[in-house]
């Protein structure tokens, strides 16, 4: 006998929520906590059930080194704090391949993270790509090529708080 997780409990609870037409064949891209450290993973989950954060972004050189496919527009993924537990479902909107430094303001804006401003983005993001390299063994350069998906939160619907608050890139 299978036991069900959180993860599957909580897509059951969203496929539910649907239409039955609606539901039939639907399934989730992943389900991750955002960056590489707890405090980071529970704030970024935060943010986004409260519709704050709108963006996010990830080294392609990770994916590369993975073999984790990118991101594409309408996949659903479950958002998860730090320790798994299951706190809302995004739809990816938009992906596009933009070199660090050519990353804009409203995408930095709508990443949501520090004061939102292109300094944060310079000085704290650079710093986050820079450990990310170190770990895939590479020198973080000006025009590595950052993947930078928008999405929105489909489920819940209403703001609430993640269930705990205990690392996709922020």
């Amino acid at each position: 006998m299978n036991q069900r997780t959180p993860i599957d409990e909580f897509w059951d609870l969203y496929l539910q929520s649907l239409p039955p037409a609606q539901s039939q064949n639907k399934r989730y891209f992943e389900a991750f906590c955002f960056g590489n450290k707890e405090r980071l993973a529970n704030l970024c989950a935060d943010l986004v059930v409260r519709r704050i954060k709108t963006a996010t972004s990830a080294l392609l050189w990770e994916h590369e080194a993975t073999g984790k496919p990118v991101v594409q527009v309408g996949d659903l993924s479950i958002v998860t704090s730090w320790n798994g537990a299951p706190v809302c479902i995004i739809e990816t909107l938009d992906v596009r391949m933009v070199p660090f430094d050519e990353v804009d303001e409203g995408f930095v804006y709508d990443y949501g993270e520090g004061d939102r401003s292109m300094e944060w983005w310079r000085t704290d993001m650079w710093e986050y790509y820079s450990e990310e390299c170190r770990s895939l063994r590479r020198a973080p350069t000006s025009n590595m090529c950052v993947v930078c998906e928008r999405f929105r939160v489909i489920f819940p619907e209403t703001v609430s708080t993640p269930r705990s608050r205990t690392g996709r890139s922020s």
